[in-house]
Parts: structure tokens; sequence; C-alpha cells
């Protein structure tokens, strides 16, 4: 859900008439029928009655300690008026009586408990004493009315009405104390900054800091090959290349198993590269999990540890890129993505774009004769075999036993000096026993019967990689063949314990094998096939078709045992599980078409494995790709619930990276598909997800966003699902707030907090208190906006969404400065930006544009023009989104408020205030335009 941060400010000045019910004509439908509290009931006029009551006689009581109870009073009346609550909980009045709150602490601390209480219940009884005029007493009997349903007796002589108060204000402020300390906490761990413009440059280029909502963090360099010689020569000329000054490429070319890999990490492992670039700077890109353009995309995002989703992915990684120091990144397998089916143009403009950033350093490694975008400025090396004597070596690294065996220089010769294939027939050799010259013969027969290739680098190769399946060893433990396959449909490689409690159940005998013949490797957890003895393996002619099917089945058994939503308590553990495994159950459920024959099968592997792995997709990456091959797969497949989770899941992916017009015709699609099959719960969630989709579409009108909503309600009342009617009310909540309705979207808020409380839906919960904050800060009650913020921070926290905690971060800073507090205000906005440097994505402009004004506000000018002028050019940069009006309204402000710092008494035009007002309730417009003091 992707609620608005503020009104817009037509929708401020629409005049809301009042119809005969006392609602705004607008609201066609009575609000007992959005949704009829199970526990709650209004206290109408006989509370307002009261309020004026109270408010009459206060200053005629002469009695000890009687103004406090009056004010006690009015502020629970004004809460109860405002919001039509009842006096039942206070937890359901915890949105609305901060202000109570405030002043029993303000006006009765120092006091013992015993002190207050007796004092407060003495004058509750000469209130009931004063108070006997027949007006009065009509009123008071209205009272007992509205009380009576939660069983408050009205007789005010008697205590229990206001001991039961006094105690769940008491379970309130401890509350909401335990709140105001959890946010402190997080201001105090950065008061010890120094802020400044330059701390936060300083913030924004170091290592990622940490965060509690995510353990993200950049993919580093693997260790050093422990066999690797004969390169001494061309790593000193490669580290010299990239320490050297003058920014260079590097590309390393040639066929498999030459080495590439080694070589690339003896250079980035290097004494000197390391003292160059720090180590988090030095980025290791595995381009074998990258077969497209986007997946190329999604891994350098998780390389640079950028986990947040966006409309853009490949700006976020140009933005974070553009901030960062002098930077390498190492594309290793890089012909996995150049040479994909779809083409190498996107890929190709990847590349460029990267390269326009002066101080990034690409390190290419690929299996071809030229690199990548030819014209570009490379350091090209065609690497080739090593000599003989670093062949020698590494075979009797491998195999000790056969230094003295006189045909060991032959059989070097014959396949080449590869690297690779030395090691696989020194692998062979010991573990057959054979000569060296025996083996050389078995190549030589192998290599008269596929003559007709040409014996090459690449036929070579596949040669040495037959004798090391077909050997003997192999051939004893036929596990180990069927082990191999199913590794080699796992890019990017697996743990132990992920291989064989998931992808290999059974097969664990033949890993000894593999690893005896270097037909797999290990680097520290990870167990992996290297791409070119991959590229033998997964070819038809022997490719094992069994194992296919059978780890199409293993990856939805992986996908359903890991399906949770973000409310579950598992949800963390089980997210973190699918994404380690997410490229290879991408890989793996992507061969489907050629395996499906039946759309019995395909339906179950659609429904078990795409959507579920979309779904995961969806919340973390916002990628559309496996989804669409989903639709491909499902085409023709009649089964409407199917087709409208597949369709609704798209169109949610859609809106999640801002094609918001997509993203509403599928999810209509979607919507006549649970028609059909008479699903209502799932279209009202449809309903509710094409109403965000609609939010940002030109034209669009409250009636119609308000049709759909209800039209949601009265789908959740059909079914009964309380917990999506409560999600219902927070949407009408945040409709009537876009359109400047406040006490009905309060009213409408209030109701779904403690249906949603009910339910345990902690997602929803966060999101209606955050809206919340949003409806008290406009209506310029900023101590309740402040608590509602908080609480919705721990509750985003708490249920690991990092987004949600940026966006309460700025919130706060902007109530803070609403209230004064600029130095707050500041701490709050910087905490955003160490979140947003921790998830690896640029800063937040709404946090700059805090920061900006606070500096502004302390005195600090020139800090205030260098974020202002930060934020201009994040607008104006080449990465930068595609101009709105969102944009352009945030470009007219920086502007202002840059122009404001000469000149504090300028004041902004009738088109800059109104720009204003969309970001800024009224109230605080006077304060942001009020000189410094």
């Amino acid at each position: 859900m992707r609620f608005p941060c503020s009104p817009s400010s037509a929708a401020r000045d629409v005049d809301f008439h009042e119809g005969p019910d006392g609602q705004p004509n607008n609201f066609t439908t009575n609000i007992n029928k959005v949704a009829k509290p199970t526990r709650r009931e209004y206290a109408g006029e006989a509370a307002k009655e009261f309020l004026t009551i109270l408010e009459a006689v206060a200053g005629a009581v002469p009695v000890p300690g009687f103004s406090i109870v009056v004010k006690l009073a009015v502020k629970i009346i004004q809460a109860c008026e405002e919001g039509h609550a009842t006096l039942e909980r206070a937890q359901e009045l915890e949105f609305r009586i901060k202000t109570l709150v405030l002043t029993l602490v303000n006006e009765l601390k120092g006091k013992k408990e015993g002190e207050i209480r007796t004092q407060m219940v003495h004058d509750i009884g000469t209130l009931q004493i004063s108070l006997n005029n027949d007006k009065v007493r009509r009123c008071a009997a209205r009272l007992d009315t509205s009380l009576e349903s939660f069983g408050l007796a009205r007789n005010l002589e008697q205590t229990n009405m206001f001991t039961k108060l006094e105690e769940q204000i008491a379970t309130f402020h401890a509350r909401q104390q335990q709140n105001t300390q959890t946010l402190n906490e997080v201001h105090t761990s950065v008061a010890d900054i120094q802020l400044s413009m330059i701390d936060v440059k300083a913030i924004l280029t170091q290592g990622s800091p940490t965060h509690s909502t995510s353990s993200r963090t950049r993919a580093l360099i693997p260790a050093n090959t422990h066999i690797f010689h004969g390169r001494d020569t061309l790593v000193a000329e490669l580290v010299s290349v990239l320490v050297g000054g003058s920014r260079r490429h590097i590309c390393l070319l040639g066929p498999g198993g030459m080495g590439k890999t080694s070589t690339s990490l003896a250079v980035m492992n290097h004494p000197d590269v390391e003292a160059h670039f720090a180590e988090h700077l030095r980025v290791w890109v595995p381009c074998v999990k990258a077969p497209s353009t986007s997946l190329l995309i999604d891994t350098l995002c998780t390389s640079l540890g950028i986990s947040i989703k966006s409309g853009n992915p490949l700006s976020d990684i140009l933005s974070v890129l553009r901030t960062s120091p002098p930077i390498v990144l190492v594309l290793d397998n890089f012909e996995t993505p150049w040479n994909a089916a779809e083409g190498q143009s996107e890929v190709e403009q990847v590349i460029r774009d990267i390269n326009r950033i002066p101080h990034v350093t690409l390190f290419i490694t690929i299996r071809s004769s030229s690199p990548p975008c030819e014209d570009l400025s490379w350091h090209r090396v065609d690497l080739r075999a090593v000599d003989a004597t670093a062949a020698h070596d590494i075979y009797i690294s491998w195999h000790p036993k056969g230094n003295e065996d006189p045909g060991i220089p032959g059989l070097l010769e014959l396949i080449g000096h590869m690297p690779l294939a030395v090691t696989l027939m020194a692998k062979f050799v010991a573990s057959t026993g054979l000569s060296a010259e025996d083996v050389a013969e078995k190549y030589k027969a192998l290599g008269t019967a596929m003559m007709g290739q040409g014996l090459d680098a690449k036929t070579s190769m596949d040669i040495c990689i037959g004798l090391s399946v077909n050997s003997p060893r192999m051939a004893a433990h036929p596990e180990a063949f069927e082990l191999l396959c199913a590794i080699a449909m796992l890019p990017a490689g697996t743990s132990y314990k992920t291989l064989f409690e998931w992808w290999a159940r059974g097969l664990d005998g033949g890993l000894g094998v593999l690893k005896d013949t270097s037909l797999v490797e290990q680097n520290g957890s990870n167990i992996f096939v290297l791409p070119v003895i991959q590229r033998y393996i997964l070819h038809d002619s022997r490719f094992s078709k069994q194992v296919g099917m059978s780890m199409i089945e293993s990856a939805c058994r992986f996908l359903e045992a890991h399906a949770s939503n973000i409310n579950d308590k598992l949800y963390k553990s089980h997210s973190a599980a699918v994404s380690a495994e997410e490229g290879n159950l991408e890989a793996v459920l992507m061969t489907a078409e050629n395996h499906a024959t039946q759309d019995g099968y395909l339906l179950r592997v659609i429904r078990q494995g795409f959507l579920l792995l979309a779904c995961h997709q969806q919340r973390r990456s916002a990628r559309v790709d496996i989804i669409e091959r989903a639709l491909h797969l499902a085409r023709h497949i009649d089964n409407n619930i199917l087709q409208g989770d597949l369709l609704f899941c798209y169109g949610d992916s859609l809106y999640q990276v801002g094609q918001d017009d997509k993203a509403r015709k599928q999810l209509e699609a979607a919507l006549d598909h649970f028609f059909s099959a008479s699903d209502r719960t799932k279209a009202a969630k449809c309903r509710l997800t094409l109403v965000d989709a609609m939010e940002g579409q030109a034209g669009e009108t409250f009636e119609r966003c308000q049709k759909i909503i209800m039209d949601a309600q009265a789908d959740c009342e059909a079914t009964g699902d309380k917990g999506l009617g409560a999600r219902c009310l927070v949407y009408l909540g945040a409709l009537y707030f876009r359109f400047s309705n406040y006490p009905t979207a309060l009213d409408l808020l209030t109701q779904a907090e403690p249906m949603l409380t009910r339910v345990k839906d902690w997602e929803y919960h966060a999101e209606c208190s955050r809206v919340t904050s949003w409806v008290y800060y406009y209506m310029g009650q900023y101590d309740s906006a402040y608590v509602c913020a908080a609480s919705a921070l721990e509750e985003f926290d708490h249920i690991g969404d990092a987004q949600g905690c940026v966006w309460c971060h700025n919130d706060i800073g902007r109530i803070l400065s609403a209230r004064g507090d600029f130095e707050g205000s500041l701490r709050s906005h910087l905490c955003c930006l160490e979140i947003k440097k921790s998830l690896g994505r640029p800063p937040s402009p709404n946090a700059l544009r805090g920061m900006g004004l606070a500096w502004a506000k302390l005195g600090k000018v020139e800090d205030a023009r260098q974020t202002f002028e930060e934020l201009l050019q994040q607008f104006e940069s080449p990465d930068a989104p595609t101009p709105s009006p969102n944009i352009q309204s945030r470009i007219v402000c920086t502007q202002l408020f840059l122009r404001r710092l000469d000149n504090p008494t300028l004041n902004p035009t009738p088109e800059e205030y109104a720009e204003l007002r969309g970001w800024y309730s009224d109230n605080h417009i006077e304060k942001i335009l009020a000189p410094a003091p």
C-alpha cells in the first residue's frame, strides 16, 4: 500500500457540505454501514453537552484541584467528540488523549498516588453536588444513556468510574512512556554526531552501517584459489592498471577453463589493490546467476546491498554508484547475461550507464573473443593457457604422487596446458591409478571420435570433462552423476544443508566423488559447479530429464514450505531462506516449459512455484519477469482463480514499480476472473490494490475511489472477513485524508485500529498508525501525531519493514519541525539517511529537505544551502526519475527555500504557497516562513 504522505492542496480546499445525516454529501453510504463497531457506541450529544456544562462551571467551583478535574474531563470529552469514541477502553482512545496525559503529568507530578486519587475522588463528589440545576440533570440523563452500554454508572458520587478511568490512563501512559523511550533511544544513539552537511556526506560515502531492519551487506571478493600458478606477471600488470590513477576498465577474455575467475580473484585480493580500495569498494557480481537483463540488475542490487524495492532499480544502482567513492565492480562470467536469448542491447545499456560514472571501474571476465561495448576504454587481456612449467606445477599440486610419471609432459601438452583441464586430468589419474600415458591414449581415442568438431579449446575441455564424468569412480557411484546434474541446475550454488534437505535428498553419498574429481567446487559453505562444466552437463544429450522434473518439484516444495505473510512469526526467516535460494529457484522454474506437457502438472507448478516466487519478489525486488513467464505458461489453462491470481500479482508488481496505468488494466482483468469464480475475498483484495493504482492517475475522483472501497467492504461483510474489512477502513480513512476531511478520516482509522489488533494484522496496524499521524499533523495536533508516528515506527521495525521505518523517520522529523524541535527533526531525518545507506539506497529527498529546513532554522545557513543544492542535483541528475507533478513540486519548494536563505523575509508566490500546502500543514508553513530566531 502506497499511501499519500499529504493531501493535495486542491483537495484541502474542497468544501465538504454536510447532508441531512451530518456527513459530507460525498459520503453516499451511511458511515455505520462502513463498519459496525462490535464493542463501541458513540458518546454523541451527551458528550457535547456535558463538555459545555463543565466549561461553564469550571471557574465557579472553589474546590482545590477542581480545575484539574475539569481539564481532565474536557480532554476526555473532546476526544470522544472528535473520534466518536467511548470510555470503555483507554486503548481505543490511545490516539486521542496524548494531551490529556500531558495535562495529568504536568499538573500532578510530584504528588503521591494516594494524594492524587483522594483529591480527585473528592472533586468528583463536589462536582456532582455543584451541578444541580435542571439542565445539568437532563444532560446527565442523556450521559447515562451513552454510558450505559459499557457498564459505567452515571452516579458521579461513586468512585468506581473514576478509579477505572484512572487505571486505564495509567496503563496508557505507561505504554506511551515506553514508546517515547524507544524513540528517544534511537535519537540518543546519534546525539553525539556533530551534525553538519560535511558529516552527512561522510555518512553517505562510508561503508554501509547496520540497522535492525536489514542485515544486507555488499558482496565481497571471495578468497583466492589455493592452487594458482603461471599468472604472476599478468596479475602485476592488472594491479598496476587498477591503482595507476587513470580509470580503465579490465576485460579478461578467453574460453572456459583458462582461469579467468582465478586471475581476477588474485588481482582483487592483491595487497596493493586492498590498500587502494576499501573492502566494501571491491564488489563481487556473480553474473552466472543472471541469464537476463532483469536478473543482471537484480544481481547488481544484491551485490551492492540494495534491498528496498523501487520503481527503477537501475536508477537506484546508478545513484548508489554516483555517490560512492572510487569503486571496482567485478562482473564474473559476464557471458551469461551477454549471451541471453533476449539479446544484448539492454545489457549493453546497463554497461554504458555505469561507464558514464567516472569513478566506477568495471572488471569483467567473459567467455568470448571480444569485450562487450568494444568502444569503451578497455584494458583487454586474451587469456590463454599457462606455460608448461606452470601446468606441471598445477598437476603436481593436485597429484603429488605422480611427480615421477614420465608421461606427464605429453599429457599436459595434449590437453593444451589449460588450467582446469590440467586439474581434471590430475584428479582422473589419481582416482583411476592409470599412468599419464594411458590417460593420454584415452584422450586421443575420444578426440578421434570428435574430430568432426575440431580439437579447439572448447572441444579439448569437453573431452577432459567427459573423461572425469565417465571415470570408474563415477561409474561405481551412479548417484554422483544425478547429484552433479542437480547442482548444475543451481547457478548460484547452495549450502550442504539446503542441497540435501531440499534439492537432492538421499544423494549425499555422491558429493565426495564429485569433489575428488573436481567436477564440483566448494567455497566456504557454498557448493557449486564451474560454468564450463555446467554447460557440458546441461547439454540435452547428457542431462537427465528425470532430474529436471525432480528439481522443479523440489523448488515448489521449498516455496510452499517457506510461504508466509509479513504478519507471520516466521516471515523473516522464511523470507531470508527464499532470498538465499532465489536465483536457483528462478533458474529451475524457468525450465518448466521444457518438461511440462500436461495442464494438470503446469497448473501445480505455476500455483506452487511461479506464483509463490513472484509474490516474494513483489515484496522484495518488485520484478515482473517471473510473473510474466507464469502468465505465458498459463495462457491456455482455463481456470479463473489461477488467471485471477496471476493477473492480480502482475498488477500489484506493476504498481510497485510505478507503472500505475498498466497495473490498473491487469487488476481490472483479475477482478473479472474473481467475479467469474465468485471469490469475493480475492475480489476485495484486488479492489483495494486497484485503489492504490488509481491514486496516482489524474482525473480519478473521490466518488470513484470510495465506491470501489465500499464494494470491497461489502465483499468482506458477505464473507465475514473482519481483518480485510478493517483494511477497508484504513483505505477509506486514507481516502478521506487525501480529500482533507480529517474528522471522518480519524473516525474510520480509530475504528480500524482495534479490529486490526484483534486479527493481529500488524502490517496494516502500522499503516493505520502512520496515516493517523498524518491526520493529526494536518489538524495541527502535533503531540498526537508524534505518538502515532512513533508507534508506527516501532511496529514497522518489529515486522522488519525497512521502507516503513524510513517513512516514519521522515514523518517524525516533519512533526518535530512543526513543534519547533529542529534539533530533534535533524536527528530523525539523519536516522532516515542512515537506514537508506544501510540498505544501499540513495538519500531520501524528503529527509534532505527536512534537514535543510532544520539547519536553516538553527542558523546553519551554509549547511542548509549545501543540502538544498544536493537535493536539486538529485532531481537534475541523468538517473533521476521521469519528471512528474510530484517531482516538480519538490523542485519548486526547494528553490524557494534556497532563495529564502539569502532573503529570509521573502514571501512565496501564490503558486509556491500552493506547492508548500501539498507538503506541509498550514500551521507548519507559518513556522517555516517565520524568520529564524
